[in-house]
């Protein structure tokens, strides 16, 4: 029933419109375009006055869109790679600088490490956003849970742990690529063959992560098989729509996304419940003894000083956690490695021979081997994660108290966005930081601890990656047993080689974009490669 208000004057009584009616006029008028406008222009200018004069940011450099809103940061997010922006940021203002009205960039290495070495800098509250899944090492900002993580998983990341479980690695990893890749020039007509070294790199180290995670033989690569290469892309994309944008877990935006998305994390984890229960079949029937692999050892976790034991569902995140975070990043530092070897030749040719002076064309090289024997392709691997680094920013939260960074005190609250790339890039610790020189971590360098130390691509300190072993580990012997095998040589058309140069002299890295990790903007151009057997 609509009201009408009366309202009495000197004059007499006069009518009022029903309410409704006044709200929708109202909202009429709000709506009104040069309402909008008015509306519009106040905030902007509320907005550069108060990132001006009244910000407790405001003393720090950085470009006055970042002062007045996030939405720049996000667009450039969604349309440029992260890294390049923020390494184009850091040489215009600095170490530090303001990203956002409420984030500031950390670009200073002994900064970012400082801030990673200590437990008082938890991760920024949109990592709680998740709520699909139990807290876990990556995800928990409770310094408490993280540890005890570290704790019960820690054995089944460490080198002892990894070299127990080498022989699935290489099986699902080199052994495989190579497989594939032999039947590829195989069937062509003149022994060499054009391949992808993206697609097939990603469908490996899906194999090998899954083959470790689930306890049993992934063969994607050989079956062209790339469904939980497909669970891990949508599950990523739901855990980071939650972090992003809260508002996909309210309805009825949460019935979209679970439209979407929802199955393939719903199978996902489906698929690592029942390789938990077939695991505890098997070992309750007593054939085969304990594998050595990721799952048995998350079943088996218990934290040396807490005793405590994961519970399946904790072992289901965890292990599908691992497999999120290390699948893609592992695969695509392999691919940008492959590419910058392929643009600088000199480098290809000294690692090749390297390699083929140490090895016979089918020995099968091992982690070890790899590390005793073969230095130029460790450097090789350290600076090709110190140019591309496959992860982007890592947020952090200032604590009670504010700090100091650069001589410019940021308070409590603020969101710290620790730059892996700009690190990587920043001149004080990396003359020439472009240049593609693997030298910076050939053990014959005055600066080879240093550089190790300063290389930000797997974090730092109590929250550094905890996958870092078994990314070098994979790396090592895929590069190694795949340049001792094939000799490789970009196709005729390729767009980046080296004849193609940028402004300071070296060869242009292919476009990056964000995904998963940091990977090439086209991949289906840009990851070609010709391969034909070493003679």
């Amino acid at each position: 029933m609509l009201h009408t208000l009366t309202l009495s004057t000197g004059g007499g009584a006069v009518q009022l419109p029903p309410l409704s009616q006044r709200i929708q006029d109202a909202l009429l008028a709000l709506m009104h375009p040069a309402t909008l406008l008015v509306l519009a222009a106040g905030y902007l200018i509320y907005a550069t006055v108060h990132g001006l004069a009244f910000s407790p940011l405001r003393t720090i450099p950085g470009s006055l869109r970042a002062r007045i809103s996030s939405l720049p940061s996000l667009l450039e997010g969604l349309t440029q790679s992260t890294n390049d922006v923020m390494v184009r940021d850091s040489a215009r203002h600095g170490s530090v600088f303001v990203m956002e009205p409420s984030k500031v960039a950390v670009c200073d290495v002994e900064d970012s490490k400082m801030i990673l070495n200590s437990r008082a800098f938890p991760k920024a509250k949109l990592y709680s956003n998740v709520d699909f899944m139990e807290p876990n090492i990556f995800l928990t900002r409770d310094d408490k849970v993280n540890s005890q993580r570290r704790e019960q998983i820690g054995p089944a990341l460490n080198r002892a742990g990894l070299r127990r479980m080498e022989p699935t690695i290489l099986a699902a990893g080199a052994q495989q690529l190579m497989e594939q890749w032999d039947a590829c020039v195989r069937q062509s007509s003149d022994g060499r063959a054009e391949i992808n070294y993206y697609r097939d790199l990603t469908l490996m180290s899906f194999d090998v992560i899954a083959s470790l995670g689930f306890g049993m033989e992934h063969r994607s690569l050989a079956r062209g098989n790339s469904t939980i290469g497909s669970w891990v892309e949508k599950t990523f994309a739901m855990m980071v729509l939650q972090m992003v944008v809260p508002a996909v877990k309210w309805r009825p935006l949460r019935w979209v996304v679970g439209a979407v998305l929802g199955r393939h994390v719903e199978a996902f984890f489906a698929y690592g419940k029942q390789a938990i229960e077939r695991r505890k079949q098997l070992l309750a029937a007593g054939t085969g003894g304990r594998p050595s692999d990721i799952l048995q050892q998350f079943i088996d976790a218990e934290g040396a000083a807490s005793r405590i034991t994961m519970t399946p569902q904790q072992v289901i995140t965890e292990t599908i956690m691992i497999i999120l975070s290390g699948a893609d990043t592992t695969s695509t530092a392999l691919a940008w490695t492959i590419h910058l070897l392929l643009l600088h030749p000199g480098w290809h040719r000294l690692l090749v021979a390297e390699i083929r002076a140490a090895f016979a064309r089918d020995e099968l090289i091992t982690n070890d081997m790899a590390r005793d024997r073969l230095p130029h392709l460790q450097a090789c691997v350290l600076e090709a994660l110190r140019i591309c680094p496959v992860s982007t920013n890592l947020p952090r939260e200032v604590p009670k108290g504010g700090v100091v960074l650069q001589g410019h005190f940021i308070p409590a609250g603020t969101t710290l966005a620790i730059s892996t790339a700009a690190c990587n890039y920043n001149p004080k610790y990396w003359p020439s930081p472009a240049k593609f020189d693997p030298m910076r971590f050939h053990p014959s360098n005055p600066d080879y601890d240093s550089n190790r130390h300063n290389l930000m691509t797997l974090s730092s300190g109590v929250r550094s990656c905890p996958g870092r072993h078994l990314v070098m580990l994979e790396m090592l012997t895929t590069l190694a047993n795949v340049l001792n095998r094939y000799d490789l040589e970009l196709p005729a058309d390729a767009i980046y080689g080296p004849h193609n140069t940028g402004p300071d002299g070296e060869p242009t890295i292919m476009p990056r974009t964000n995904h998963i990790a940091t990977i090439p903007k086209h991949p289906e151009r840009d990851c070609r490669v010709v391969i034909s057997p070493r003679a």
